[in-house]
């Protein structure tokens, strides 16, 4: 039923995609459409398992499996204040905003601003980000990229290293996660996103598909990251199965730690909404996971030993199709957890 699901959308929701399934020590993968029908992007080519997308705010899971990598090794500490690692944040408030407000979206952060229109490197767009003021009190749920965006930065700081070498060196590498990393990656692989008719002037395949990660260089906290469903799956091991931060950090990740609007999280998780079908119906109170705007999931449920990463390129038409990939999604998870 779940292929059925896939094939329909294709040419209408995303050109192409990959389910990648886990439940009971197998793995199942599926993969239907062709990567870019645009030849102005480069030659088009069947997708396939080994395709790469673009995991847009799937990078965050990467961010905050090196932020917990140093927590355990007592580098940072979750109520370290934020200031600490991002001097330019700082004064009224901000003084009070912790790293674990950041990972939990409380920080009283803006929801996003454009920092493309003015930032040239990634040094510029933290600093921009720091210097804007709480939009509301801390403690709220507002879910926001610039926590993650001055991440970048500070965990550069507190890691001693290059924002990219921490990812690789000690998430990536250890889970192998053999082909992912930050852009610009080999077009022909790629599965094609949207053509940016507003800033890029081109159809964007292989580069960043997030604006403010691309005025970045590509290499940001909050997006950045390209990979395969496989890749994907690897990553989920981190708060899973403790891989890189320890089972005792991993369970506090999939604790709930803040509410919201029918939301909960837990630190760089979405966790099961209360209320709705979010991931599907069938899924329990202890399902987490994340999802990335470019059209990317990934939901864990341990309830039903269940593992799913779902890449698509839904950008590929336009951003006006985020209810009909809710949908997709759900439909494609409650075909996926139906008994038998």
């Amino acid at each position: 039923p779940a292929r059925a699901i896939v094939d329909t959308a294709i040419g209408s929701l995303c050109t192409a995609c990959v389910v990648l399934v886990e439940s009971r020590g197998a793995r199942d993968v599926y993969a239907a459409g062709t990567l870019c029908p645009d030849p102005s992007a480069g030659t088009d080519g069947p997708c396939s398992a080994g395709s790469v997308f673009d995991l847009a705010s799937l990078t965050k899971l990467a961010t905050t499996a090196v932020c917990l990598a140093l927590v355990r090794e007592r580098v940072i500490e979750l109520e370290m204040p934020m200031c600490e690692i991002v001097p330019g944040f700082r004064g009224g408030r901000k003084d009070d905003v912790t790293v674990a407000h950041v990972l939990t979206h409380t920080a009283g952060l803006l929801w996003w601003k454009p920092l493309f229109r003015e930032a040239k490197s990634a040094e510029e767009a933290v600093w921009l980000a720091a210097r804007e003021p709480l939009a509301q009190d801390l403690g709220t749920f507002t879910y926001s990229d610039l926590g993650y965006v001055m991440l970048t930065s500070g965990l550069e700081r507190a890691g001693g290293a290059a924002f990219a070498d921490l990812v690789r060196e000690r998430v990536l590498g250890p889970v192998d996660a053999a082909s992912c990393d930050f852009g610009p990656r080999p077009p022909e692989r790629c599965a094609a996103t949207e053509r940016d008719t507003e800033w890029r002037d081109r159809r964007l395949r292989g580069e960043v598909h997030d604006e403010n990660a691309a005025a970045m260089g590509g290499v940001a906290g909050h997006a950045g990251l390209f990979g395969t469903a496989a890749d994907v799956a690897a990553l989920a091991r981190v708060f899973r199965d403790g891989a890189v931060i320890g089972n005792g950090l991993a369970a506090l990740a999939r604790s709930e730690h803040a509410r919201g609007d029918n939301v909960r999280r837990g630190l760089g998780l979405a966790l099961r909404a209360p209320e709705g079908p979010m991931c599907g119906r069938r899924f329990s109170a202890d399902a987490w996971g994340h999802s990335g705007f470019t059209g990317t999931s990934l939901w864990v449920d341990p309830a039903l030993d269940l593992t799913v990463v779902i890449l698509t390129n839904r950008v590929y038409f336009g951003r006006e199709n985020a209810d009909d990939l809710y949908r997709f999604r759900i439909a494609v998870h409650e075909a996926l957890s139906a008994p038998g």
